[in-house]
């Protein structure tokens, strides 16, 4: 309740008229009786309890001085007007709104309970519970504003509002807001769920985004300006509160990039202009630098946002009509080739230096020019059909599973089932199998989210030449960059496995890795790389994988067909990226003598390289200790340290351990996996993508 004093003469006063409101107190003096009778005695505080009672509202006093009293005469009288004024503003507040304003904050508060679970339904595509948890959050909040009317409609031209009053107007106003943004996205969700099977897909999209998603990241800024002004604190709603606000945070973020990403999504998905994509079928059973074997690639065409064409292409289609000689430019494969080709063009562990040599070798050996590049590794196809179920092809007597297809694609493709000329056309079947199996939109997210995990892990890898497409492109962390080595400040590590068996050995690969730091008391750090790597094919793989192959009615063996299927010894060219300067110091499982220095000429730096042997149910160990050209400061230095992760390269198990001497370590990121006595840090677990730990020690 606001109370107004005014000091004055009636007459002088805007609401002075012959006919005084029943909101306003009168309590001057009778001015038409002699001036030296004596004013009219009257009980203020019984009248203004009287007025609040019958009419809660505002209260206006009018009172009349004499001429002595006005000018600086009338200081002590205005400062007890403040006074007053204050003691009302207080004793109204506390009087009429205590009770009704903690109810309606607090139904305010689960109101907004309500809300966070609405929004997480959304998001997560619960059926029904959306829109019931937003009703019921509708109705929370009216009932809210209805306990707390009178509070919120009283203003005070003299006070600040109270932070009670101020947090409740405010949840209500986010809440209206919220309301209106988990209709957005409720209508978002739904469109996305019906996408139209005719015309341009994109401008679909674009105007699903512009109707309903911008609108949503607008209202969600408005809504985060109005909860910074909320306060619970000393209520119980105040965890889910803040609860809530983290979730609105991280939808934010989302819709965010949604919004960035917009416009170069769309044109990935050839809005203004169609796309063709050479998509590269890698085998990582047989690794390259840069990911699996190409054995075979597609041709995909791109229009509004839908797939307009898909050929299939056995790579020597156009690998045998090339004749022009290209230098094999890594030593690992001149003694597989003598001639470098598109099969081959995966040689580089930063996959845009890759996808940027295969558009060439594409354009140069008589196929197509191409927008972009796309590595699907063999491992991501077997986690899809995992997704999606088995698949029934017309060559096979039986449905292909993901636990078969590894070996029945590999035997089909190396034995020549479908002679010379097109020796991969069992995987055109296994495409179109596949994509027969899309018929739903839920079966269609789910292969999005696995793929998008096969990406995390370098399994799938994009690469594009318009700038803000691949901006957009790294952004979403698909482009297997690598930073030039040799501009890198701190200590890192980067193993690269390359094939060079001509088998597929690598799929029974088990390799182990660990990265132990030792930093002295003068600040001098010392390495050791331990590599284990075993041979997990055995007899019992052999016999299981003609078991398998003869239950699709293919019972044709040979040795040489057993060997490249994996019996043969896993033959691997081993590169090891370390600090330009590191000198080795000692050797463990490896003579010094059989570790050869290498430079490479992309990464402007000097590697260390093992050719090593591994026979079939073999473990071999390797060490190598070596000194970093550089030291630990003593006042608060950092201890940094980046492995990178080559393309394809299946599942490794590492382990990282530093210890530092006379050194206390403040922090570190991430957190430790365990505590082990003797470390300062550990950190293990599968090697799936780029790795990167900062240690601050004093």
């Amino acid at each position: 309740m606001i109370i107004r004093l005014d000091i004055g003469p009636e007459n002088e006063k805007p609401f002075a008229k012959d006919r005084l409101s029943e909101h306003v107190l009168n309590v001057k003096t009778q001015t038409d009786a002699p001036k030296e009778k004596p004013a009219a005695a009257i009980n203020i505080k019984d009248e203004i309890k009287s007025k609040s009672d019958s009419l809660p509202g505002r209260i206006c006093i009018v009172g009349e001085l004499s001429a002595e009293k006005q000018g600086l005469g009338r200081m002590p009288m205005v400062a007890a007007a403040l006074l007053i004024i204050v003691c009302l503003n207080v004793g109204q507040a506390l009087f009429l709104g205590k009770s009704r304003g903690n109810d309606a904050l607090a139904i305010a508060s689960e109101a907004f309970t309500s809300l966070k679970s609405a929004s997480e339904s959304v998001l997560t595509g619960e059926e029904g519970a959306d829109s019931l948890l937003f009703t019921e959050a509708d109705k929370l909040f009216a009932e809210a504003e209805n306990k707390g009317r009178f509070l919120l409609a009283n203003e005070s031209d003299w006070l600040p509002e109270p932070k009670e009053v101020r947090s409740l107007r405010n949840l209500l106003e986010a809440g209206s807001l919220m309301s209106e943004v988990g209709q957005h996205l409720a209508n978002a969700k739904t469109s996305f769920n019906n996408l139209p099977k005719e015309g341009s897909l994109t401008d679909y999209l674009r105007s699903v985004s512009e109707s309903q998603i911008e609108p949503a990241s607008d209202k969600l800024k408005q809504i985060n300006a109005l909860l910074d002004e909320v306060d619970l604190t000393g209520t119980d709603y105040l965890s889910d509160f803040m609860s809530f606000r983290d979730k609105i945070n991280a939808l934010q973020t989302l819709l965010d990039l949604w919004i960035s990403a917009k416009e170069p999504l769309l044109t990935l998905l050839g809005d203004r202009y169609p796309q063709r994509y050479l998509v590269l079928l890698e085998n990582n059973d047989e690794l390259r630098p840069g990911g699996g074997f190409t054995g075979s690639y597609l041709i995909v065409d791109i229009n509004d946002g839908r797939i307009e064409n898909i050929s299939f292409h056995d790579v020597y289609e156009l690998d045998n009509l090339y004749f022009e000689h290209q230098e094999v430019p890594i030593h690992e494969l001149k003694e597989l080739t003598p001639e470098w080709r598109l099969r081959d063009a995966n040689i580089y562990p930063d996959f845009p230096s890759s996808a940027q040599k295969a558009l060439w070798f594409l354009e140069q050996e008589g196929g197509p020019s191409a927008d972009g590049v796309i590595a699907v590794n063999l491992s991501t196809a077997q986690t899809l059909l995992e997704t999606v179920g088995p698949i029934k092809i017309p060559s096979l007597q039986k449905e292909l599973t993901a636990e078969t297809l590894p070996a029945v694609l590999s035997t089909l493709v190396e034995a020549k089932t479908y002679g010379q000329s097109s020796p991969k056309q069992v995987l055109s079947e296994i495409i179109d199998a596949f994509a027969a199996k899309l018929d739903n939109q839920t079966l269609v997210a789910k292969v999005g989210f696995a793929l998008y995990d096969e990406a995390k892990k370098k399994q799938v890898l994009v690469y594009h030449k318009d700038p803000a497409a691949q901006k957009f492109i790294e952004s979403m962390n698909l482009d297997g960059t690598i930073p030039p080595l040799s501009t890198l400040e701190d200590d890192f590590l980067m193993p690269i496995f390359t094939n060079i068996g001509a088998n597929k050995t690598d799929r029974y690969m088990q390799t182990d890795l660990k990265h132990e730091t030792q930093i002295f008391h003068d600040g001098t750090i010392v390495n050791a790389l331990t590599l284990t790597r075993t041979n997990t094919f055995t007899p019992d793989t052999l016999a299981w994988l003609k078991n398998v192959l003869s239950s699709y009615g293919f019972t044709k063996w040979d040795e040489h067909l057993e060997k490249v299927l994996g019996a043969g010894p896993s033959h691997t060219g081993i590169r090891i990226y370390v600090p330009e300067g590191s000198v080795i110091l000692d050797t463990k499982g490896i003579l010094r003598d059989e570790i050869q220095l290498f430079y490479d000429p992309q990464n402007a730096i000097q590697y260390y390289y093992i050719d090593q042997t591994v026979q079939s149910g073999e473990t071999k160990t390797i060490s190598i200790i070596y000194g970093l050209p550089w030291s630990l400061g003593k006042n608060f230095d950092e201890y940094i340290f980046r492995m990178y992760r080559q393309p394809g390269l299946r599942a490794i198990r590492y382990e990282k351990t530093v210890n530092a001497e006379d050194y206390l370590m403040l922090s570190s990121t991430p957190l430790a996996t365990e505590n082990r006595e003797g470390t300062d840090y550990t950190l293990n677990g599968e090697f799936k993508n780029n790795l990167e730990l900062k240690l601050l020690y004093k």
